[in-house]
């Protein structure tokens, strides 16, 4: 075990300056939101990733990765967090346990956003642009391996010195900063890997996709959308990138004879720690289908679990006949009516139906046209076919033939009035 440095004026049990005192509550205020947020999508998940697993016996992997990134999003929010404790001593206290957990979650949480930022990255690059996704047990297999990785990487510090690790470093606890090739081995290295990373994984996810829609891969209709879906890939990385560098490059910094500013720390920490509620908002609205789904989604919808929540929605599903017919008068005038279904919300029964009324006058004796036309579901369509189909499930199988007896009693009454069309 490595001899650890003395404690000196930088590092030892301090009282925090006043005019410092509003810049660490911003800090903590949103360290809160963070871990609500994340601790309010982690138990929607929960409850999602069971239900699912009881009715379906399956699950989603992009969700489960989504899963593991809100567990590192939480741990990095409360290490903010206890600043509160800080606030209310009015001194950063080494001595206090609540130092070593705080230094341990910074550790945790920043590694652990980085790590799971990137997978996801990975995983979107393999299943919009290859097509490719793990088999069950290799993915599981890759979780348990980067959890591994996150915990082995900073747990090396304790390893290397157990007292002492964890000290007042500038208005909270962190590695001691005489430490700086633990400082940059196991954690900031890691950090700018990640940023790099990302960026790179989602500008190349971007330049394939353009490059798709400017050769013709795509139907017009599909490269609107998916132009809007190349310009949203740009919203996740940018998040990791901003709300991570400020601090890393303070503590660098720091680490080259420059040390930041009290409130520069302070705008750092507010930047690093709103990751969390960052990461919730920007998934919850662009991926809302893959989190909000009452079933499992299938893992080979690929660009299709995109949302981009600013472009314009697609028509719905819907139907047209036209119909041409000769009236039996002696002017022989010709007639020309159409029939439009409306959206998902009716049945092709409903069109059937409304189309056997036209039929029915004794005035039409020949249909020269019928046109159907439609057009693929997007997204948002499933999510509201999927919210109809709910309201109009039975209660109970009786329910459900007395609805049918019922509608079927009325079109056969219909048909008998109007008689047999010639």
């Amino acid at each position: 075990m490595a001899a650890m440095p003395p404690l000196d004026d930088q590092s030892r049990t301090s009282p925090l300056p006043e005019c410092i005192f509003p810049w660490l509550r911003a800090v903590v205020a949103l360290g809160f939101i963070s871990f609500f947020a994340s601790v309010s999508l982690l138990f929607l998940l929960t409850y999602k990733l069971v239900s699912w697993q009881i009715k379906s016996k399956r699950t989603n992997q992009f969700v489960i990765l989504i899963f593991n990134l809100l567990w590192a999003d939480m741990q990095q929010a409360l290490a903010f967090l206890l600043n509160v404790e800080w606030l209310r001593l009015g001194i950063v206290e080494v001595e206090n346990p609540i130092c070593f957990a705080q230094g341990w979650l910074v550790s945790t949480g920043d590694l652990g956003s980085g790590v799971w930022c990137f997978v996801i990255g990975l995983h979107t690059f393999a299943s919009v642009i290859l097509d490719f996704r793990l088999r069950p047990k290799y993915f599981y297999a890759t979780i348990v391996a980067l959890w591994v990785f996150i915990l082995g990487v900073s747990s090396i510090g304790i390893g290397l010195h157990a007292d002492n690790l964890y000290v007042r470093s500038g208005v909270w606890c962190w590695i001691h900063h005489d430490l700086l090739d633990l400082r940059l081995w196991t954690h900031y290295v890691w950090i700018f890997i990640f940023e790099f990373g990302n960026v790179l994984v989602y500008l190349t996810i971007y330049t394939m996709l353009i490059t798709r829609i400017r050769s013709g891969y795509y139907t017009p209709d599909e490269a609107r959308r998916v132009k809007s879906i190349s310009n949203l890939m740009v919203a996740y990385p940018l998040v990791y990138v901003v709300c991570t560098i400020p601090l890393a490059s303070a503590r660098m910094a720091a680490m080259s004879g420059s040390p930041p500013s009290l409130k520069r720390l302070c705008l750092s920490g507010a930047m690093i720690t709103s990751n969390g509620w960052l990461d919730v908002l920007l998934y919850t609205l662009t991926r809302r289908i893959m989190i909000f789904s009452d079933e499992p989604p299938a893992e080979n919808m690929g660009i299709d679990t995109f949302a981009a929540f600013w472009a314009e929605k697609p028509r719905r599903f819907g139907g047209e006949c036209t119909i041409s017919a000769t009236p039996t008068s002696n002017t022989r005038r010709r007639a020309r009516s159409r029939v439009k279904s409306p959206s998902s919300g009716e049945s092709s029964d409903d069109l059937c139906f409304s189309h056997n009324l036209v039929m029915s006058t004794k005035d039409i004796h020949l249909v020269t046209t019928t046109e159907v036309k439609s057009e693929p579901a997007a997204p948002e369509d499933y999510e509201e076919m999927g919210e109809m189909e709910c309201r109009k499930r039975p209660r109970s199988p009786v329910g459900r033939w007395s609805e049918e007896s019922g509608a079927l009693s009325f079109k056969m009454e219909e048909l008998s009035r109007l008689g047999t069309p010639r």
